[in-house]
């Protein structure tokens, strides 16, 4: 029996498209028939999936609204969304209109979710940068180093020179100095440096900005004083339920550390409440190369192996319990408990956002046990990515969505198709014992490859490195937390109260250790991290719809998505090489050398700037090594270096402005120049780069191409358009508080 599509596709003279065919052409029309109608065969077969396409398409209407450069009226969105319903059920009656306007329907839909969340948070944003008297209770807390912590303040008040700020941020974030802890829920009152949150470090990069705003973040700097902490007050009702929160978290976390010194005791305090700060430099690098970082990290991982030990020790215990086993579902009975399990387990690590998007996709899981549906199956995957995008949409540029939901699809999607050559039924003892140990450790092996084939894409675009051995990094070092320390966790929690967790928190710090003696291991091995440089968007794009594509579909068209991975891969070969690049505060300014090198001049300033320059050109040296001055000639006032035959400055002091402005093609400098000055062919005093942020200057047969932070970002309420002077004190310094502004930045990007 013909499908719906084959019955539309005889119907019309195209099937495909319904467009009349010239009589003149039969051979050419019979060709579009027969294409339509394969095609159509195609669709009808693949049924059972098109639902699956409905949080890609969603998303993709979350995407273009991200994309703009002026932010779209909310009447816009909402009108849009309208007109596309409308056209919906219009088209029931024509297939393929059908499937296109439901496609529209879905883009729309995305597009007004993301511009109604931007709506709803409506969040001030700092304009200019200055020293603030700060009052209000603190949010969260944590140590970075021991003598310095960040702090998320909830303002009640803000003063700038004695005078109340009208549109004050509703929250911010600040680097406390010192020995000092905050507790949360505390009042507290401090004077900072606050500026608005970080821009990007060169065009395209890493959105700090954006990331806050979303947040209820409107500025960031630092402390001017030792924070003073206030007379309690009566506290807006989830932080007092923060506050008991990070009291108890707070406990457990010296507890573990108590029985659990050095960095055993770090790590095992961040598995489970998610307390990283005192994990060291060493360690975390080792994490990284051997592709073992995301285990510091409470998300999807941590999630699963909680519900999951929980689900299936419930199941067997209770399976030995005929009484209550033949009586009722000891199925829906150890599902409701992991998820009640998993959602206190959520609420001790922090309930950072990646926690609370991977508990979400866990509790449809568990949902669909309770109601007795398959638990395991690209359809939950969808529903819990569609929930996610729908309560939030800014989800979709999140790093830890793109990875958790691209690793989840990829393993379901390996498992429906392979799944069977991974069970074994052993016919005798000899062969289970000969042939079981092999599947198990195939089974982990392909899983361990799947995943991180699947989220090696985003991590070479956001973090510009590939791990070479994470599948080996994972299969060493996942067994000792899946089957010990996380196992041991559980065990540790519910006999804390009692005070027996001391052999269960040493049984977690074995497979803790044992975990970083495989990372250590793995990171010393030659080329375990290979940094990658920049490479456009589009390829990220190309290989996501080509995975896409292959991981939804059943057919053997499928495998026309590893055409698409294919060809985003050869885009990731186009790289963006500047020659110039300038930092937001002319901090620092880079040099493409003749061996193709950056080369900034000697100092200390701009770091952070710097590293992410290093790592987007996918050059492996640190900030110190390509800072020291090769190709510039300096002096007190200003630094000067040739490049293709023009001349670059890097204007420190006035006494230099006026020969650099007879020579320069490029001058950069943190002052503002109000003097005429007409060498220079691009000039970014402090006024233009306040304008237009950071900039990457490209000379190509001596013409100069230069490109903003700005362009790319537009007008949007998390990047508002900078008028071209600002009115600050005339002390640089004291404006943008040396390195205050840019803290921030580097710690979000960790």
């Amino acid at each position: 029996m013909e499908g719906a599509f084959q019955v539309f596709a005889v119907s019309h003279s195209v099937p495909a498209f319904g467009v009349e065919v010239p009589a003149r052409s039969p051979a050419l029309a019979r060709a579009i028939r027969a294409a339509g109608r394969a095609l159509a065969a195609q669709f009808d077969a693949e049924q059972g999936r098109w639902f699956l396409w409905l949080p890609v398409f969603f998303g993709a209407g979350v995407g273009v609204y991200f994309t703009l450069l002026e932010e779209p009226d909310l009447t816009l969105s909402a009108g849009l969304f309208i007109a596309a319903l409308a056209l919906r059920i219009l088209a029931r009656g024509h297939l393929f209109a059908f499937l296109l306007t439901s496609i529209l329907l879905c883009m729309a839909a995305g597009f007004f979710a993301a511009k109604l969340r931007t709506a709803i948070v409506a969040e001030n944003m700092l304009d200019r940068h200055g020293a603030y008297h700060l009052e209000g209770f603190v949010e969260s807390f944590d140590r970075q180093t021991p003598k310095r912590g960040r702090a998320v303040i909830r303002l009640t008040s803000m003063k700038y020179e004695d005078a109340d700020v009208a549109k004050r941020p509703f929250r911010v974030r600040v680097n406390v100095r010192g020995a000092v802890t905050l507790t949360p829920g505390a009042t507290v009152k401090l004077r900072a440096i606050l500026g608005p949150p970080p821009e990007p470090v060169m065009p395209g990069g890493f959105d700090f900005a954006r990331m806050s705003y979303y947040q209820g973040i409107g500025a960031s700097g630092y402390t001017l004083s030792k924070p003073e902490v206030l007379e309690p007050r009566e506290l807006p009702w989830d932080l007092k339920f923060r506050s008991r929160l990070a009291e108890l978290r707070a406990r457990i976390g010296a507890r573990i550390t108590g029985v659990l010194p050095g960095q055993t005791g770090e790590l095992a305090a961040a598995l489970t409440v998610g307390q990283t700060a005192g994990i060291d430099e060493n360690s975390q690098k080792d994490l990284r190369a051997s592709g073992l970082a995301h285990v510091t990290s409470i998300s999807g991982l941590h999630m699963s192996l909680v519900a999951g030990t929980v689900y299936w020790f419930l199941r067997w215990l209770l399976a030995w319990f005929p009484s209550i086993a033949l009586r009722f579902s000891v199925r829906t009975i150890a599902g409701g408990t992991a998820l009640v399990c998993v959602t206190i387990y959520l609420l001790l690590s922090g309930a950072a956002i990646a926690a609370v998007r991977s508990y979400l996709m866990i509790a449809v899981v568990f949902l669909a046990i309770l109601l007795n549906r398959p638990a395991l199956s690209l359809r939950n995957v969808a529903l819990a990515g569609l929930a996610i995008l729908i309560v939030l949409p800014d989800s979709l540029i999140d790093l830890s969505f793109q990875m958790s939901f691209a690793a989840t699809a990829a393993l379901i999607a390996g498992y429906e198709r392979f799944g069977r050559y991974l069970h074994f039924e052993a016919k005798n003892v000899r062969e289970r014992l000969t042939w079981q140990p092999v599947y198990i450790v195939g089974g982990v092996l392909v899983t361990t490859l799947t995943a991180g084939l699947a989220v090696e894409p985003f991590s070479a675009y956001h973090f510009h490195n590939l791990t070479t051995y994470s599948a080996l990094g994972n299969l060493l070092g996942g067994p000792p937390v899946d089957l010990l320390a996380m196992p041991a966790m559980i065990v540790a929690l519910i006999a804390m109260p009692f005070g027996l967790d001391e052999w269960p928190l040493k049984v977690m710090g074995l497979g803790v250790d044992g975990m970083m003696i495989v990372a250590k291991w793995v990171a010393a091995i030659p080329g375990s991290l290979v940094i990658v440089p920049a490479f456009p968007f589009a390829a990220l794009l190309v290989i996501v719809c080509g995975g896409l594509w292959l991981v939804i579909w059943r057919r053997p068209w499928r495998l026309l998505g590893l055409a698409g991975i294919g060809f985003g891969i050869a885009l990731t070969s186009i790289h963006d090489r500047p020659d110039v690049l300038v930092d937001r505060e002319a901090k620092v300014v880079a040099i493409r050398a003749p061996d193709g090198k950056l080369q900034a001049p000697k100092s200390r300033r701009g770091f952070y700037a710097l590293q992410q320059w290093l790592k987007a050109d996918g050059d492996g040296r640190t900030p110190k090594e390509a800072s020291t001055g090769a190709g510039w000639q300096c002096d007190a006032t200003a630094c000067v270096a040739m490049v293709k035959g023009k001349q670059v400055s890097l204007t420190m002091k006035r006494e230099a402005v006026q020969e650099d402005c007879e020579r320069a093609a490029i001058l950069a400098t943190p002052l503002d120049l109000y003097l005429p000055c007409r060498a220079p062919k691009i000039l970014l005093d402090r006024g233009a780069l306040w304008e237009k942020g950071a900039a990457a200057i490209r000379i190509v047969d001596g013409r100069l191409i230069m490109r903003t932070a700005a362009e790319p970002r537009g007008v949007r309420p998390w990047a508002p358009a900078h008028r071209r002077r600002e009115v600050v004190s005339p002390d640089p310094e004291a404006e943008t508080g040396k390195q205050g502004e840019e803290k921030p930045a580097e710690e979000a990007q960790e």
